[in-house]
């Protein structure tokens, strides 16, 4: 396969992807039921669960969809009628989180922190306290991706643990970067999607959830007949076969990427980000940029930065001029404090976040006069 041009996307997800992942996509036609396919899919779910966990404790699903899909199947089947998940919303996918339980009618409670803020942990203990046996669930995002906070996941789960609540974590873009557990030393299931730190093609959400956290909903009345995360799990084990037509070729992406994780390991991949961030950070200080939030609450993974208040400023202007260069950044969330986004997850290296800073080196000499 010829290779293709290298974009260097610095938002967060889809991510920029090695040559050899984007050829897995060239692949022969094949229909999903056959059974060489089904081998492929099942040594997909194989590969997920060795990241998260011991096999004969966890199982992984995968839908068609956004992440959001799997968030919402995750919810919506894992949450049952007699149920309560309390939702700790910091940021917009915090507040995701709860849309998607008001709409779809899952019993609920919102714990609001604050945009950009970090969690109270005795705050949240509090409400927990108050909630004793009502609430069964409780469900955070580890990597707020709208402003760059990582949140606790450890104390969280500890804390969860304590209340004896099952624990749902949306880890988007923190799995396959970050270490995250899912089984009795850990979560009770983590969502991610093929396209973050996974380094895959988008198209695929991930659910990795403990067998038991399945068994304990299993005859409960589905919310969605998609999104039954149940009837999903036991219909692959009974024919290796998806219910729905699933993309063969961001399978076979997503089966290369994570060879490619497997590889580089994901202490590896976590350090790699490490660097481009370090370089990233010193490479905007030097150009006169402040960040959104302290760098103590910063993901390494990404970073908002606040906009200038100059007039030479102009968000639409500087990413369409570094597009030109090869380079994608991100426009902030309305909701918060005018800012942009930087992410350094994907196939990228210190090396590239240095052309980018040069990039934006130049754009700025030309527009600063």
């Amino acid at each position: 396969m010829r290779a293709v041009e290298r974009k260097i996307l610095l938002n967060p997800g889809p991510a920029t992807t090695t040559q050899s992942v984007k050829e897995a996509l060239v692949m022969p036609d094949v229909c999903p039921r056959e059974e060489s396919f089904c081998e492929l899919y099942a040594d997909v779910r194989r590969r997920l669960v060795a990241l998260a966990g011991d096999p004969d404790e966890i199982v992984a699903v995968t839908l068609v969809g956004s992440g959001t899909t799997a968030l919402e199947a995750a919810l919506a089947t894992l949450v049952p009628e007699d149920g309560l998940v309390v939702i700790v919303d910091n940021g917009d996918y915090g507040t995701r989180l709860v849309e998607i339980a008001r709409c779809d009618g899952i019993p609920h409670r919102a714990v609001e922190m604050g945009w950009g803020k970090p969690i109270d942990l005795e705050a949240l203990d509090a409400e927990l306290n108050q909630l004793a046996g009502r609430a069964t669930h409780l469900c955070f995002v580890h990597h707020e991706t709208s402003s760059g906070l990582l949140n606790p996941l450890d104390d969280l789960t500890a804390l969860a643990r304590r209340h004896r609540l099952s624990v749902i974590v949306d880890a988007m873009s923190s799995f396959g970067c970050l270490p995250i557990h899912v089984g009795r030393q850990g979560v009770d299931a983590l969502v991610s999607s093929s396209n973050k730190c996974v380094q895959g093609m988008a198209g695929l959400g991930i659910v990795i959830a403990t067998r038991q956290a399945l068994e304990d909903v299993r005859g409960c009345k589905p919310r969605s007949f998609v999104l039954d995360l149940v009837a999903e799990h036991d219909h692959l084990i009974k024919t290796g076969q998806s219910r729905f037509t699933v993309p063969p070729q961001v399978v076979a992406a997503l089966h290369r990427a994570l060879i490619e994780l497997e590889q580089e390991g994901v202490a590896g991949r976590q350090a790699r980000y490490e660097r481009s961030m370090q370089t990233l950070l010193a490479g905007l200080a030097e150009l006169g940029f402040e960040l959104l939030l302290d760098d103590s609450l910063q993901s390494r993974i990404l970073v908002a930065i606040r906009e200038p208040r100059e007039a030479w400023y102009d968000f639409v202007d500087m990413h369409d001029a570094l597009d030109r260069e090869g380079f994608t950044i991100y426009p902030g969330k309305p909701g918060a404090q005018p800012n942009f986004r930087l992410a350094v997850l994907g196939a990228i290296d210190a090396s590239d976040i240095e052309r980018f800073l040069a990039a934006l080196r130049r754009y700025l000499d030309r527009v600063r006069g």
